[in-house]
């Protein structure tokens, strides 16, 4: 049957970490206006020395925003890295809604650092957010999951993965991770009727209400540059000339990842990366 429509969110429950601002806020507007309804876990503590996290009113006006589409909300406090914290937090959310439809490990950080100046504080926290915060979270959602044999996972990895980026071996070997977890447990999970994909973007346009901010922290890192500056620093680099992606290029992808019209797609990983996978 062909469909000209993403079909299959209603009624859906969205577990989106990193949710308090940015890309995360934005996939749980789009989400809650399909019609689901959103768990927004963030954590709301500074990590010292990487760029400003959201805050507690970051999150709350992400609820805010989810109930405004006539959806519900629950706001989590709950920093990926720390386990316990996780596991509290997706009870929490188990017990609210009774089930965990989707999970999207949006959750990310970088960081400039030079290999011969490594702080090794940075690439603890690099590596245990964007590698193993979404073991963790997999770890606690995908038991509900197999219960109901169902459920999807969409795992925010990088345009990276396709180039090298000098001083941020880190950020990129982390986020190449992010492919092997998505393939691994496409296969581990793919008997309980559980879809895991992948989603690399390309860097994303900032903006002070929204948009990356993994790019303007960057910025404060390369020296205070502009939010435009870095924008077309990083994108300039490896963008096939002209191609720019902004935060809703990278919403349509999960939209349809999380829609019933990619019922079958599996282990994939969905470049939205302006061309980088070809270099």
């Amino acid at each position: 049957m062909y469909s000209t429509t993403l079909q299959g969110f209603e009624d859906k429950v969205v577990l989106i970490s990193g949710a308090g601002r940015g890309q995360g806020a934005n996939h749980a507007r789009a989400l809650a206006e399909a019609g689901c309804d959103i768990v927004a876990l963030d954590t709301t503590t500074p990590i010292p020395d990487l760029y400003r996290v959201a805050d507690r009113d970051d999150l709350d006006r992400t609820v805010k925003e989810v109930e405004a589409r006539g959806r519900r909300a629950l706001p989590v406090v709950a920093d990926v890295r720390d386990e316990q914290q996780v596991k509290a937090a997706v009870q929490e959310a188990l017990d609210t809604f009774g089930k965990i439809d989707v999970l999207i490990n949006n959750a990310g950080m970088a960081a400039i650092d030079p290999i011969h100046e490594m702080r090794s504080h940075v690439l603890d926290a690099v590596i245990d957010i964007n590698l193993k915060g979404p073991m963790w979270l997999a770890k606690y959602v995908v038991p509900n999951m197999i219960g109901r044999r169902t459920g999807k996972i969409i795992n925010i990895s990088s345009a990276v993965i396709g180039s090298g980026h000098a001083m941020l071996s880190h950020y990129v070997a982390s986020k190449h991770g992010v492919v092997g977890l998505t393939r691994s447990w496409a296969t581990e999970l793919s008997e309980f009727g559980i879809a895991v994909n992948g989603i690399a973007p390309a860097t994303i346009k900032p903006d002070p209400d929204g948009g990356s901010y993994m790019v303007i922290g960057l910025a404060e890192a390369l020296g205070g540059i502009s939010m435009a500056e870095s924008y077309e620093h990083f994108s300039g680099l490896v963008n096939f000339e002209g191609w720019r992606a902004e935060m809703d290029d990278i919403t349509n992808a999960v939209l349809y990842l999380v829609s019933d019209n990619a019922r079958v797609v599996t282990g994939h990983m969905l470049h939205v990366d302006c061309g980088q996978a070809t270099r």
